[in-house]
């Protein structure tokens, strides 16, 4: 595999980890719009770009100093990191040619990729042209706008690329980097507080480690317990979610933890594993066991995911 000529030393961030944070995050977009300045009436726009919450812009930034192209910019509480001049998405192309996507957003790249050449080679001047990525962004994605669909009826949609399902082995350290950075993006440590009449201060603890997706990438999801050696899988059909969980205190321990303190989440989701590993020692030396150890779990629980403050 060649190592791709954006990249350099400076950076501190895996390859790998990129594409398993871009599986995770990442947006492959075909713009199409009317405008009358231009010949067929239509403009075309590429776009690569990742949406995180703003207390992530430092991973955008992150990620931009990686390929060495795009702009990150605030929205709010939005932060964006955007791919758009052609010459800088040959370069993310480029990219994922060394180190491919694994969830369906490998088919999405593969049509994204279709519509560079046809756009590169300024094809999509021409009507034929433009039909053709038309077609593709009839596949793409969600699919055609209404706007889109209302301007051309009787477009064909290109049949959607098979992802080949392959088999992820964990020893491999390009595995695990690119585990690192899906989890990153997908994964939720979580402690989980219930009342139970069994434990002396009425309350239980435990800890989960969870990875949500797509029900349509329930094959990836499932080998997570191939992956991992642990964990299990399941699927809600109504609400078209697959699920990775791993509940299981000693796999936690021995498993989920150690993996990530080699191969390390990045971002506020790094804060979330360390809050989750303080409360790992915790149960480990059995101090959930007394009012003082369980009050400072269920304070680490107070600061974790979505109740973090900025």
């Amino acid at each position: 595999m060649s190592k791709t000529k954006y990249t350099t030393r400076a950076n501190k961030i895996n390859p790998d980890f990129v594409t398993g944070f871009c599986d995770a995050e990442s947006c492959f977009s075909l713009v199409i719009s009317k405008n009358p300045r231009h010949n067929l009436g239509w403009s075309v726009k590429l776009v690569f770009n990742i949406h995180l919450h703003s207390k992530d812009i430092d991973l955008l930034y992150l990620i931009q100093r990686f390929f060495g192209v795009g702009n990150v910019s605030l929205h709010g509480d939005t932060a964006l990191y955007q791919v758009i001049k052609l010459r800088d998405l040959a370069c993310v192309i480029e990219h994922f040619n060394n180190h491919p996507l694994k969830t369906q957003k490998y088919a999405d790249f593969l049509l994204f990729k279709k519509a560079f050449y046809i756009v590169k080679s300024k094809e999509h001047l021409t009507k034929d042209g433009l039909l053709d990525l038309i077609s593709l962004r009839a596949t793409l994605n969600k699919g055609l706008p209404e706007r889109l669909e209302t301007a051309f009826p009787n477009i064909i949609p290109v049949t959607r690329p098979e992802v080949p399902k392959t088999t992820l082995e964990l020893n491999k350290s390009e595995v695990k980097h690119w585990v690192a950075g899906f989890v990153t993006g997908e994964g939720c440590f979580f402690i989980k507080t219930s009342k139970s009449k069994t434990h002396k201060l009425g309350t239980s603890v435990t800890l989960n480690f969870i990875i949500v997706q797509n029900i349509r990438d329930a094959y990836l999801m499932e080998s997570f317990v191939q992956i991992f050696g642990c964990g299990s899988f399941s699927i809600a059909e109504k609400s078209g979610i697959a699920r990775f969980t791993v509940s299981n205190f000693s796999d936690i321990v021995n498993t989920i933890i150690p993996t990530f303190e080699e191969y390390p989440i990045l971002g506020e989701k790094a804060k979330d594993f360390e809050d989750f590993k303080e409360a790992s020692g915790l149960i480990k030396s059995k101090a959930h066991l007394d009012k003082e150890g369980l009050d400072k779990i269920i304070l680490i629980k107070s600061r974790m995911n979505s109740k973090r403050e900025l």
